[in-house]
């Protein structure tokens, strides 16, 4: 985008009077540049590429036709003169993406890639317009995505989750040591406004990506500014302002770019605000007379009591507000290198944890049993440096160093119906990380080779405090109060041969190795082993992947790897008592390890993308709450109460296994159907029970229609019944309230959205979800979702 377009127009006229002849390629319906589109001649040997103005110089084509291709625009044709040359494209109603960034952590064509990776664009993110980053995921039809309150977004992935699987962010790994095997909702942190694109790799991903890829991994690309080619600085800017009923939520963005021959910057920041969120008010199935906020607790006169909720639909307390800024400046030190610095910041607003505060003293009865529960605010930091070199030598064609400092603060705060005193507990992250990537390129093969390094320091403290007489008393921090670290290093391969043209390889192994150090206070009833503890772990990991393309169309692919997590901090660090049991630190507690095989078959023409995925996983050494000897007995006596020894152990092995199906097809110029439906099973074998993070039947069927400046999409999100039986026992144990008598019924829900441009400068978006305002809750999730919502949102740009 330019400031103004005219400009280059009026370059394009320049050009003339130079006596040099250029094309200047437009979209449609923006009527702004469209960058790298490939022009080539009729005689199929003068070609030419658009830069990020959407000017090319064909002054050495002779005349005749010219050829206009883009994948994400239909081609087009136009006679060449000799003269300048202005032309509109207009974009396809659907578009496959041909390359892809996360399987290696550099571009590898789609073609050559043997595991299944979902791409999401800058035009999707816009036209979606999510909320939130697990909404961004949710909204694909392709990942399942628990919430336990509305600040939140747990993505589930081929039955993993939470600390399973991986979050990147330009090409930095968010998962810190203090990530649990809980569902998380950090992935709020990330903003979907200052997206360029997502990319998530199901399936390990440890070879590349290392610990806790053993689901998959969701990788964020935040918009990176174009260098201008033609020494007059580009300068863009966009804004949006957007509202939404169903809890009241509104949002404001502003972004700007600008970029020279020899240096960039971008900068965005939005805050968004959530008022308590409304579900839907038509119950129907398994849901009547469920999941009614009938009573939320009120403090009064210094006493909690319980005060009835006048609208039963109103989910009290669950509002919440975030804000994300990102600021990047790219500096280019010569042609063949540049260095770049990121500063990355998000902070929320105290948020309400839903699933806790509807909890009742016992089913049936009229009592809360927390009067408050909610996280102190989410704060997440990172600057990020790298520097990237463009030399082709012997050992690499492109090299990458990345060095990252992450900082995280969060806490928890809760305190028990009838009970003056609120407990506090902090935690504190620093977390260092680099990493060196090379690319090297041979005749039919590529070389994918690096080295990393990550440490987390965790600081954790706790404390009480009177409401009424300010009075603050210790009390047990969540992790060792003395303090942890936990570290990383590996070196990994990873190598892609084309065997024949048809035919490619895929092969990777890495070699980690990590440590962890904590250190406690709180040693009573520990022997000095477990209050200090020390453990050290590795992992070979490994992958082979067979893409076989049987001809332009047809696509058979194969891939077998293994992940890993080691234990962290969250896993051996917290010592506490629950009940009638005392959780202590595993000093042998050993990684997790998955056995991974996927077998898919892919169609692709210029109109129909099917797509099926088969896979099955084994998880071996499983790290489970188990029963634990402490200086050699199984119980152990604290205050005169004689309490059970518990830990993490490695006991359990699992089976997880499913599929997906992916179909979009053009019906005409202006009409698309597509179609997502995905399957997630298992079981822990040891102790023949279901596994928490597998998920019902899911996905989600659309039907699109655009016409030049107007995008429409109706679509239906649906999840089929999760019954009671396949839902892990200490699941129901311990959060009865979260299901009914059946487990969690199934739902559909019917929506539509349009995305119309009103101007080259202004862009409208609007649409209803949930139309027919029906009360559902997604498997597991400790909040109902939605109720109708309207949504209407303005995007301006220069």
């Amino acid at each position: 985008m330019r400031l103004n377009h005219k400009i280059t127009f009026l370059l394009l006229l320049a050009s003339t009077i130079s006596f040099s002849q250029n094309v200047f390629v437009i979209d449609e319906a923006t009527g702004k540049p469209v960058v790298d589109v490939f022009i080539y001649h009729e005689n199929k040997e003068d070609i030419s590429y658009t830069n990020e103005k959407g000017l090319a110089d064909i002054s050495a084509f002779p005349r005749g036709l010219l050829f206009f291709q883009h994948p994400s625009y239909y081609l087009q044709s136009v006679a060449y003169l000799g003269s300048n040359i202005k032309i509109s494209l207009k974009e396809k109603i659907m578009s496959f993406n041909e390359v892809v960034i996360s399987a290696n952590k550099w571009e590898q064509a789609e073609e050559s890639v043997s595991q299944k990776i979902m791409s999401i664009n800058k035009k999707t993110i816009q036209f979606q317009n999510p909320q939130t980053s697990a909404d961004l995921l949710a909204n694909s039809g392709q990942v399942f995505v628990q919430k336990s309150q509305l600040g939140g977004g747990s993505p589930k992935i081929r039955g993993f989750a939470a600390n399973s699987v991986l979050l990147v962010v330009d090409g930095v790994r968010m998962n810190n040591a203090i990530f649990r095997s809980g569902n998380l909702q950090n992935i709020i942190n990330i903003d979907p406004n200052a997206l360029e694109s997502s990319e998530v790799i199901f399936g390990p991903g440890s070879v590349v990506y290392g610990s806790d890829a053993l689901g998959g991994v969701m990788d964020f690309h935040t918009i990176e500014p174009k260098w201008s080619t033609d020494g007059v600085t580009d300068i863009s800017a966009n804004a949006l302002a957007r509202y939404s009923t169903a809890a009241n939520e509104k949002t404001g963005h502003i972004d700007i770019a600008l970029g020279q021959q020899k240096f960039t910057f971008f900068h965005s920041s939005s805050f968004t605000g959530f008022d308590d969120l409304r579900a839907g008010r038509r119950r129907s199935g398994g849901y009547v007379g469920e999941f009614e906020r009938k009573f939320y607790v009120q403090r009064i006169n210094g006493e909690d009591q319980l005060v009835r909720n006048n609208d039963i639909d109103i989910q009290r307390f669950s509002g919440y507000n975030l804000f994300n800024t990102v600021s990047k400046v790219k500096y280019r030190i010569s042609p063949s290198a540049d260095i770049s610095y990121g500063f990355y910041y998000s902070t929320t607003s105290d948020i309400p944890r839903y699933d806790n505060l509807i909890e009742t003293i016992a089913p049936g009865i009229d009592s809360l049993s927390a009067a408050e529960w909610y996280y102190g605010p989410q704060e997440w930091q990172m600057h990020n440096v790298r520097l990237n070199v463009y030399n082709s030598n012997a050992f690499f064609d492109q090299a990458r160093v990345t060095l990252a400092y992450q900082k995280f603060k969060e806490s928890r705060n809760d305190r028990d119906f009838g009970d003056d005193r609120l407990r506090t507990r902090s935690e504190f992250v620093d977390m260092y990380s680099i990493a060196v990537d090379f690319d090297k390129e041979y005749l039919r093969s590529n070389l994918y080779y690096g080295f990393d390094f990550y440490r987390n320091d965790v600081k954790s403290e706790a404390y009480r405090q009177n409401l009424e007489t300010n009075e603050v008393t210790s009390t047990g921090s969540r992790y060792p109060d003395g303090g942890s670290d936990f570290t990383s290093v590996a070196l990994y391969g990873s190598f892609v041969y084309k065997l024949t043209d048809q035919v490619t390889i895929n092969t990777g192994l890495r070699l980690n190795t990590i440590s962890l150090t904590a250190a406690t206070t709180n040693t009573q009833a520990l022997s000095n082993s477990v209050a200090n503890l020390d453990l050290k772990n590795s992992a070979i990991n490994g992958s082979l992947g067979l893409a076989i393309n049987l001809n332009e169309t047809n696509k058979i692919s194969y891939n077998i790897s293994t992940g890993f997590r080691s234990p962290n901090v969250d896993d051996v660090g917290k010592v506490f008592d629950v009940g009638n049991s005392l959780v202590v630190p595993n000093p042998s507690l050993k990684p997790e390890y998955s056995l991974s095989n996927e077998l898919a078959y892919q169609r692709k023409t210029e109109k129909i993308l099917f797509k099926i995925v088969a896979f099955h996983s084994r998880l071996f050494d499983a790290i489970v709450d188990g029963p634990f000897t402490l200086n050699g007995f199984s119980t152990t006596s604290i205050d005169g109460q004689t309490l059970d020894v518990f830990s993490k152990v490695n006991a359990g092995d699992a089976e997880i296994y499913g599929g997906s199906l992916l179909l979009t097809a053009e019906l005409a110029d202006n009409w698309a159907v597509s179609k997502t439906i995905s399957y997630t099973g298992g079981k822990d074998i040891t102790n023949d029970e279901p596994l928490r993070h597998t998920t019902p039947v899911f996905g989600k069927a659309a039907i699109t229609f655009q016409e030049k400046k107007l995008r429409s999409e109706f679509y239906i999100e649906y999840n089929g019944n999760r019954n009671r039986e396949d839902i892990p026992s200490s699941e129901i144990d311990r959060k009865p309230y979260l299901y009914t008598a059946s487990g969690t019924p199934g739902w559909y829900t019917l929506n539509l959205k349009s995305s119309y441009q009103v101007s080259e400068h202004v862009n409208v978006n609007a649409g209803v979800e949930n139309i027919m305002d029906k009360h559902y809750r997604p498997y597991s999730s400790g909040i109902s979702a939605p109720g109708r919502n309207f949504v209407f949102a303005v995007r301006a740009s220069i």
